[in-house]
């Protein structure tokens, strides 16, 4: 459920599961879990039941929190994606034109 955003929490508590449109935010909030993940070691709600994490979601004053995220750069970059507004996250262009990307490279390109 962590890589559900809190909008589609907030359908799935009051009965719309099934009738959620998906636009590419949601894709950005599940790539911005994936990423926090994957440089901090363990899961956003390591060790929370999904229903637990799905009510997190849903309230209106849940902010992800990425101090646990090292790199500046990285963290700043998570915390756009993990914007509960789903309009204030990046489209996938602004993701890829991050100074994280811009400034480290992809893999063994760099810029």
């Amino acid at each position: 459920p962590e890589a559900c955003p809190p909008e589609f929490a907030n359908a799935f508590i009051s009965g719309d599961g099934a009738t959620f449109v998906l636009e590419p935010s949601y894709d950005m909030w599940s790539l911005g879990m994936m990423l926090y993940e994957v440089s901090v070691g363990k899961p956003y709600f390591d060790g929370k039941s999904p229903i637990a994490i799905t009510k997190a979601l849903r309230y209106d004053d849940f902010e992800a929190d990425v101090s646990a995220v090292k790199d500046d750069k990285l963290r700043d970059l998570i915390g756009q994606c993990l914007r509960r507004n789903p309009k204030e996250r990046p489209s996938i262009t602004a993701f890829l034109l991050h100074p994280y990307f811009l400034t480290t490279g992809i893999g063994p390109f760099s810029f």
